[in-house]
């Protein structure tokens, strides 16, 4: 059975609270891709609470589009150790977004990967992979100049280095771990024009981490679901705006 096809069920069974640590670009698109598939979005970000959340949610995303400082995200990541999914190693999913594009990024990211828990998943653009593996230049603010099969088997390096999943997407997605590489297609090019389609990706990791018992199965059913909503919004579509609104409905109509 796929990855999909078990977890699906599950998510549907269980609305995993999700503490959504994202950015405030794409904050109410990223919620409302969580309530389409059944989960529940939480996304506290102030230092007094953020850690109390992140302990009680079955999910956890931080992603570092409008980076402060290291601070709020390493609480919220060591709350894992004791938390609610700590029986399953606390994990998360680490949305690098922009790295390479600033000092500031390059180090929270950089502390991220190395705290502990460290990342179940690393979700990212090619230029981002290339970007925490110390190759520089290749991202432009937060797009990537390079292809994810540029990327793939450098992917194939950081997760070995990390013990993390690696979900690398593109115009083709991977996902990609120490042993085992999964290459995806799908998707439309008008998803590249809607802003935050990267960070729902990664709360869809997050989602589905929250009820699966392997991360790399979690992430092929988010990248798959991703891939497969924007297949049936484009067929309806002709724009960005009724683009994004045909994506919402397509993910509820998986998961319902």
């Amino acid at each position: 059975m796929s990855a999909i096809a078990t977890l699906l069920p599950r998510l549907r069974a269980e609305h995993p609270l999700v503490h959504a640590v994202t950015n405030p670009v794409t904050q109410l698109f990223v919620a409302d891709a969580l309530n389409a598939v059944s989960a529940r979005p939480i996304m506290a970000t102030g230092i007094d609470e953020i850690a109390e959340i992140s302990a009680g949610a079955a999910g956890l995303l931080i992603n570092i589009g409008v980076p402060q400082s290291v601070e709020p995200y390493a609480a919220a990541v060591s709350a894992r150790k004791g938390g609610k999914n700590a029986s399953k190693g606390g994990g998360w999913v680490l949305d690098p977004v922009g790295v390479g594009a600033s000092p500031l990024r390059d180090r929270i990211a950089a502390s991220l990967l190395t705290s502990k828990p460290g990342p179940a998943i690393i979700r990212a653009n090619a230029g981002e992979v290339l970007a925490l593996a110390g190759q520089a230049g290749l991202t432009k603010g937060v797009d990537s100049l390079a292809s994810a099969e540029e990327a793939a088997g450098v992917a194939k390096m950081l997760a070995e280095k990390h013990g993390s999943v690696v979900a690398l997407t593109g115009a083709t997605d991977f996902v990609v771990s120490g042993s085992r590489v999964v290459r995806l297609t799908g998707g439309d090019p008008m998803m590249a024009r809607v802003t935050g389609m990267g960070c729902v990706a990664s709360a869809l990791c997050a989602a589905f981490l929250a009820v699966a018992d392997d991360p790399f199965d979690a992430a092929v059913a988010a990248l798959h679901l991703m891939s497969g909503a924007g297949d049936h919004a484009t067929a309806t579509t002709k724009g960005p705006g009724s683009f994004r609104t045909a994506f919402l409905d397509a993910l509820h109509a998986a998961a319902a």
